[in-house]
């Protein structure tokens, strides 16, 4: 959403991450499980090269792990790119293994990424997938007080949501007054 100027920028709370990070843990674990496996499978065989290979992808996933584990780095994308990459390939052919840890990869950062809902003069954007605009025309109520933001739909639609951050009173009042104009302003275009 930093593409486009607001009036005001709300950035919700978002519960999602540890269980993102729990889940993207246990199928990064599965995928070491995996090429250690198929690794101890190939080694006395004509592929051992191929064994060498699953060896440094599971390395490479638990060096991801441990990274993440230290605070070094945020995503696991990295590590289920390579790792679903690679399930395509002989000796595995997991294509449907594959293609999951590859959508894993790219979705991960969108669902960690936090919720933020951009209010201006012509209306309400929000920067989910995909991106929802609303007229000022389609609401009858805004109120961010105490933490929570609570936009009421004309079509008797109610969103509620907590703020990330601690919003001072009087920035409240502010926003508040914003959007009270804003629909005072749309009320009398309408008429």
């Amino acid at each position: 959403m930093a593409a486009k100027q607001y009036d005001y920028l709300v950035t919700l709370k978002k519960n999602i991450d540890k269980k993102v990070n729990v889940i993207s843990l246990i199928l990064l674990i599965i995928s070491i499980c995996i090429f250690l496996y198929t690794a101890v499978r190939l080694m006395n065989t004509n592929f051992h090269k191929n064994a060498v290979i699953c060896v440094v992808i599971a390395a490479f996933s638990v060096l991801w792990i441990i990274l993440k584990e230290m605070g070094k780095i945020t995503y696991y994308r990295l590590a289920f790119l390579i790792s679903g990459a690679a399930l395509f390939f002989p000796p595995f052919g997991l294509t449907w293994l594959g293609i999951l840890f590859v959508l894993i990869g790219l979705f991960e950062k969108q669902a960690k990424f936090p919720q933020e809902i951009g209010f201006d003069e012509e209306g309400i954007t929000t920067n989910s997938i995909p991106s929802r605009f609303y007229t000022w025309d389609e609401v009858s109520n805004v109120v961010l007080r105490g933490g929570l933001l609570t936009i009421d739909f004309k079509n008797n639609k109610l969103y509620q949501k907590e703020v990330q951050n601690k919003v001072t009173i009087a920035l409240e009042e502010e926003f508040n007054s914003f959007c009270r104009s804003q629909l005072e302003v749309s009320a009398k275009l309408k008429n």
